[in-house]
């Protein structure tokens, strides 16, 4: 019987290219919102519009309500993790909540999210954050898959809600 191999046996050789992970620069909103509209197609969301882009971009490099760590490969960005703080109000502490974290389909297995989480988690050390908080939709398997080898804990008894926009206007006319 033949095998063919998924990749041929001189890649499986090569070295990964290292992952360098900085902070977003203004330079790099572009591809910030390249990955973005992939992370929401990849969530079988509507992409971000371009007035959408811009508002992400101004929160990340004008008023900063929401940061952004990139991840470089070769001197390209293959990876990102948007985060803001929020607030633990019983232990009166900050914790930073991550709301997107995208490795692009090539470099995903390369340790990009690994790099980029364990980034997030220095911050979160550094700032003496309470915690690092996040969501993931139960269909995504590999992202399940890294944060439970990185020791992080499913919260069973807690159950996320939200009021999306339309349902929020009606509330609000009550």
């Amino acid at each position: 019987m033949e095998v063919t191999p998924s990749r041929p046996p001189f890649a499986q050789r090569m070295p990964r290219p290292k992952v360098r992970i900085r902070r977003a620069a203004p330079e790099d909103g572009p591809r910030i919102i390249e990955l973005d509209r992939q992370l929401a197609r990849f969530e079988k969301l509507a992409p971000p519009d371009d007035r959408e882009a811009r508002a992400l971009l101004h929160w990340i490099f004008e008023t900063k309500e929401l940061e952004a760590l990139v991840a470089e490969q070769d001197g390209r960005i293959t990876g990102m993790a948007l985060f803001y703080e929020g607030y633990g109000t019983f232990r009166a502490r900050k914790f930073l909540y991550l709301e997107d974290l995208l490795v692009e389909e090539s470099a995903r297995g390369a340790g990009v999210g690994q790099a980029l989480m364990a980034a997030l988690a220095r911050e979160a050390v550094s700032r003496g954050a309470l915690r690092l908080e996040w969501a993931v939709l139960d269909w995504n398997e590999g992202a399940i898959r890294l944060y439970e080898r990185l020791g992080a804990r499913r919260h069973e008894e807690w159950l996320r809600y939200s009021l999306e926009e339309e349902e929020m206007k009606k509330l609000a006319r009550e």
